[in-house]
This record gives C-alpha cells, sequence and structure tokens, in this order.
C-alpha cells in the first residue's frame, strides 16, 4: 500500500515538474522547435505562470519577446547594471527602431552577434559611424577567448570599413589602408586558415606595397583552398608587381581555369591589376 501510494507522489511531481518546464519554455520564448507542445502552449496562453516564473531578468526577457516593452522597461531599470542587463537594454532599444542606442547598448554588453548585425546594416547609411562603433566593438570583444569566431569576424570587418574609408579620404588613405591591414592580421591570428581573411589580407598588403605579405597570405590561401581562383589571381598580381612575368603569367593562367562565374578579370582590377595587365600585353 506504501508503495503504491509513494509511486503516485511520484508520478504527480514528475508531472508537476514537467508542466512548470513546458510553462516556463513558453513563458520565455523558447519557441525553437516547431510545432511543439512549449510552442502550443505559448500559442494557446501566452502569459501563463509568467508571474510566477523566473526572476526579473527573465521576465523582461518574456517581456520583450511578447511585445511588451513598457513593462520590459520597467523590468530592466530594477535590474543591476552588468552585461546582461546592457543585453536586454539593447534588445528593448533594437524593439524601438533606435539602431544608434541598441548597438552602443549591445557594445556594452559584449554581444558581438547583434551588434554585428546592426553595425553591418548600418555600414551603407552612415560609414563613418559604423567604422566606429566597429573599433568599438572590437574593443569591447578583447580577450573573450571563448568568442574567437566571433572576434575574428569583428576584426576582419573592421579592416573592410577601414579600407572603404580610405577610399572616401584619399588624403588619409595611408593610414586607414596600414589600419586595415593589422585588422586582418588580427583576424587571421585568430583563425588562421579562414580564406576569407586570407585573401582580404593579401589584397590589402599588396594595396599597401608591402609585397612580402601578400605573397604569405595569397600563398596561404591557395594551399588552404587549392582550387582558390583569387588566390592565384592573387599570386599573380604580386608576382606582375615583382616583375616576373612569367610566373604572373602562369599564376594568372590557374586562376582563370578555375573561375566559373562571370566575374571581373583580374588584370582589370582598378588597383592592382595595371602590372600585370603589363605583362599579359
Amino acid at each position: 500500500m506504501l508503495r503504491a501510494l509513494a509511486i503516485v507522489v511520484v508520478s504527480v511531481l514528475v508531472a508537476g515538474l514537467g508542466a512548470v518546464q513546458l510553462a516556463s519554455s513558453a513563458a520565455y520564448g523558447d519557441l525553437a522547435a516547431r510545432p511543439s507542445l512549449p510552442a502550443a502552449l505559448h500559442a494557446a496562453a501566452p502569459g501563463l505562470l509568467r508571474p510566477f516564473l523566473g526572476g526579473p531578468a527573465a521576465r523582461a526577457a518574456a517581456a520583450l519577446h511578447n511585445g511588451d516593452l513598457d513593462g520590459a522597461q520597467q523590468l530592466i531599470a530594477a535590474l543591476p547594471d552588468d552585461a546582461q542587463t546592457a543585453d536586454l537594454h539593447g534588445r528593448l532599444e533594437e524593439a524601438r527602431h533606435d539602431p544608434d542606442g541598441a548597438i552602443a547598448a549591445y557594445v556594452r554588453a559584449g554581444d558581438g552577434v547583434r551588434a554585428q548585425n546592426l553595425i553591418d546594416a548600418l555600414a551603407d547609411r552612415d560609414p563613418q559611424r559604423a567604422l566606429r562603433d566597429q573599433a568599438a566593438l572590437v574593443a569591447a570583444l578583447h580577450g573573450e577567448s571563448s568568442a574567437s569566431e566571433v572576434t575574428g569576424q569583428a576584426w576582419w570587418r573592421l579592416g573592410q570599413l577601414q579600407a572603404a574609408a580610405g577610399y572616401r579620404a584619399p588624403a588619409r588613405r595611408a593610414a586607414y589602408w596600414l589600419a586595415a591591414e593589422a585588422s586582418y592580421e588580427r583576424a587571421l591570428a585568430l583563425a588562421p586558415n579562414e580564406e576569407t581573411y586570407l585573401l582580404a589580407a593579401g589584397y590589402q598588403s599588396l594595396a599597401n606595397g608591402d609585397l612580402p605579405s601578400a605573397e604569405r597570405w595569397y600563398g596561404r590561401a591557395a594551399e588552404v583552398v587549392p582550387n582558390s581562383a583569387d588566390a592565384f589571381a592573387g599570386r599573380a598580381w604580386t608576382a606582375a608587381a615583382r616583375g616576373e612575368c612569367a610566373a604572373a603569367r602562369a599564376e594568372l593562367a590557374r586562376s582563370r581555369a578555375l573561375r566559373t562565374l562571370p566575374v571581373r578579370d583580374p588584370v582589370d582590377d582598378p588597383l592592382v591589376g595595371s602590372p600585370l595587365r603589363r605583362c599579359t600585353a
């Protein structure tokens, strides 16, 4: 009799804990799997148990998820001034369509993913502001070894923005482009075999007249991705810049053989293509 009663009590407890877990998942927007019982529960009664589950940060996240921005603001205002709260501030500002405020909050939080998405969207309409925000982001991510992939991408994007700034400001081009080369190298320190970073570093080094670095980065790119048309184009540009036309023509032929899309031929590149064009004339 006692054993049967114990089994019933345990079963009720397990069922109750399961129900609370499902309600908690629903209340805080853990709805990635659809269709699912938490998603269905949330759709049927999105406020179920919310006042009784989780702390203030969790309730603020739930309010943001459900569009209750005033309620979220009240909850966030009472939270400690830490990275989690800054991230919630960013989500609140983003929901209010204030990307500048959201970026600043995400940078304070060290939330590289959300900050990067907004900076990328900002780059077209205000590239100089995007450059400042990107520099702040890499500074915030400095030393975050657990997020090396995000940090590497942030350095690469900073290099792109610095390179673009050099095009816009000829008087400061040399400084911007040297900074871009250094940023790409920082990205490569975190991801030494990333083809995108290798190609960016090679091109920027070549544009800066740093032929040994360009040769090193393009050579590494060709090792990492042996069918990279862009890596062999870079090797052709570097050889041509050294005056080694026979090697430049050979590398150009390999690049052309690997190209499958109608893209600009390496000899037509407006910045670094002239020496190669002379070698093939």
